[in-house]
């Protein structure tokens, strides 16, 4: 399980930014890590995290700031 606070993803840069506003702050090949835009937050979230699983596809997991 990733966990990760407000303060760690924003002070990281954005690599990317989604068409919906969301930033993608972490992606290693296999992790992606999403900042989900505020618009957003009751849908996805405060973060989403996605791996890739055997089979290639990502799968989407919604995380909330403690």
């Amino acid at each position: 399980m990733y966990s990760y606070t407000n303060r760690e993803l924003q002070q990281l840069d954005t690599i990317e930014q989604a068409w919906d506003g969301d930033e993608l702050k972490i992606d290693d090949g296999d992790i992606r890590v999403w900042l989900t835009h505020r618009e957003n937050r009751g849908y996805n979230g405060d973060y989403t995290v996605e791996t890739r699983n055997a089979t290639g596809r990502w799968e989407q997991q919604n995380c909330w700031f403690d």
